[in-house]
């Protein structure tokens, strides 16, 4: 039950930023999207993998590292589509 439970925490954590990134490449637009909160995703969930990968956590792994990227590529998708509003 542990693994399972880690691996639908990993699942549903990691779809949060999903719709935010559809919407940004439909709208083209991010300027409501905090620079900040996605900095400090990137950070933290950076430091999620270091310790998942510490500890051998492959759900908390695999979840922080998913959400590390998506979060770099909303930043990206900022200074794209910030730049052109």
């Amino acid at each position: 039950m542990e693994v399972i439970s880690g691996w639908l925490a990993s699942f549903f954590c990691t779809l949060i930023l999903v719709p935010q990134i559809i919407k940004a490449l439909q709208s083209r637009k991010t300027r409501d999207l905090s620079l900040s909160m996605l900095i400090l995703s990137v950070i933290g969930n950076g430091f999620w993998v270091l310790q998942a990968s510490i500890t051998g956590n492959t759900p908390l792994l695999v979840g922080a590292a998913l959400i590390f990227l998506m979060s770099t590529l909303l930043i990206i998708f900022k200074f794209l589509f910030d730049k052109n509003n």
